[in-house]
């Protein structure tokens, strides 16, 4: 997976393309723990090129969420195809995460 971290309007904008797996879920930990070093407060992960989600994806989710609620932060993300939309929603994790069909609305929530 191919993770790319860009700063709009003091936002951090997370890229994503590929799987979010088990491999790919410790990278995308990873790249999350050192924006929150940096002092990131406001996260949209844009998830226009992933084509699937596993439940360690939906974990680090889940702890990105928690980490940045323990922040004072926000988080959301965007462009989830109709699938990964389905598994959002089975797992109730739609109730804890915004979720926006394109990185325009995502960012203005932020903003």
């Amino acid at each position: 997976m191919k993770i790319k971290v860009d700063l709009i309007n003091g936002i951090n904008v997370v890229a994503l393309d590929g799987e979010l797996n088990v491999e790919d879920s410790i990278k995308l930990r990873d790249s999350f723990i050192k924006l929150l070093k940096a002092g990131a407060s406001k996260v949209i992960v844009d998830f226009e090129k992933v084509g699937f989600v596993g439940s360690s994806g939906l974990a680090t989710l889940i702890e990105m969420t928690q980490m940045l609620k323990k922040a004072n932060g926000k988080f959301n993300i965007c462009n989830v195809n109709k699938e990964i939309r389905g598994i959002f929603e089975i797992t109730k994790m739609h109730k804890m995460i915004s979720i926006h069909d394109n990185r325009e609305t995502a960012l203005k929530e932020l903003s």
